[in-house]
C-alpha cells in the first residue's frame, strides 16, 4: 500500500553529516531530539521570555526512533536498513507516502520495513516518520491525509475507519481495507505513519504502539536501545 521511494536512499556519509548538523546547543546526544534554533534570540526579542518550540528530531533521532525487530514477539522479523531523507527530498517523500497531500513545513523523514521471516504471506509493516517545523504544520498534514482517506477510492473501494489505540500519540486515526491497516499519528511536530499488510488490526495496533513508544522516548532525550 506504500509508494516506493528507494530512489532517495541517503548514504551513510550523508546521515553522518546530517547528524552533525543536528548537534551542538539544544541537541541531546543520546536521543537526537533538538530544540528550536535561535531560541536565545527569540527570548531576547520577547523581553527574556523564551518562545516554546516542540522538540524535533535530527538525523540520528530519525533513525533511532524507528522500531527494531526485537520489539516484536509474534515472530522473527527482518527488514532493510533504515533510511533518512534530507530536507531537499522531504516534501516529495512525504507526499508520495501520505496520499499526495501538500506536506508544507516538512523538514526531513525516515523509513524502515519489517517483514515476517519464513512466511509465505505478505506480513509486512512499513514505518515512516516526518518532522515538521511546528505542531500546527504537522497537524494540518495529518488532517489532510484523514480527509483524503475518507474520500471515494476508485476500484479498490472505500477505506473503513477503525479504532486503534496508539499508545499515547497526541492525535491519531486508522483505516483498513482488505488486508491493509494504516495508522497515522502525531507526537509534537512529528508525524508517524505505520502501514501494515496481513498484520490484522491487533498486530497493527501493537506496531503503532511500539512506534509511538520509541518516538516519545527519543523526543524526550532518551535512548530506547540503552
Amino acid at each position: 500500500m506504500r509508494t516506493g521511494v528507494r530512489g532517495i536512499v541517503v548514504a551513510a556519509a550523508m546521515v553522518a553529516a546530517l547528524a552533525g548538523c543536528g548537534g551542538g546547543d539544544g541537541t541531546d546526544p543520546a536521543g537526537g531530539a533538538t530544540g528550536a534554533p535561535g531560541a536565545a534570540d527569540a527570548a531576547a526579542a520577547t523581553g527574556g521570555k523564551e518562545q516554546w518550540q516542540p522538540p524535533t528530531l535530527d538525523a540520528t533521532g530519525l533513525l533511532k526512533a524507528l522500531p527494531v525487530s526485537a520489539e516484536f514477539t509474534d515472530g522473527t522479523y527482518t527488514g532493510g536498513d533504515p533510511e533518512v531523507v534530507p530536507e531537499a527530498d522531504a516534501a516529495k517523500f512525504c507526499a508520495d507516502n501520505l496520499e499526495g497531500v501538500d506536506c508544507a513545513g516538512v523538514k526531513s523523514g525516515s523509513i524502515k520495513d519489517l517483514v515476517l521471516a519464513g512466511n509465505s504471506s505478505d506480513d509486512q509493516a512499513t514505518f515512516t516518520l516526518y518532522t515538521f517545523g511546528t505542531e500546527a504544520e504537522a497537524t494540518a498534514v495529518l488532517k489532510a491525509v484523514e480527509k483524503k482517506r475518507q474520500a471515494p477510492q476508485g476500484e479498490g473501494g472505500p477505506f473503513t475507519p477503525v479504532k486503534v489505540e496508539s499508545g499515547g500519540a497526541d492525535e491519531s486515526f486508522a483505516v483498513e481495507r482488505d488486508d491493509y491497516v494504516g495508522v497515522y499519528m502525531r507526537v509534537g511536530s512529528v508525524v508517524s505513519y505505520v502501514s501494515t499488510g496481513d498484520f490484522g488490526r491487533e498486530r497493527a495496533e501493537r506496531a503503532a504502539q511500539v512506534q509511538i513508544g520509541r518516538l516519545k522516548l527519543v523526543l524526550g532525550g532518551g535512548d530506547p536501545d540503552a
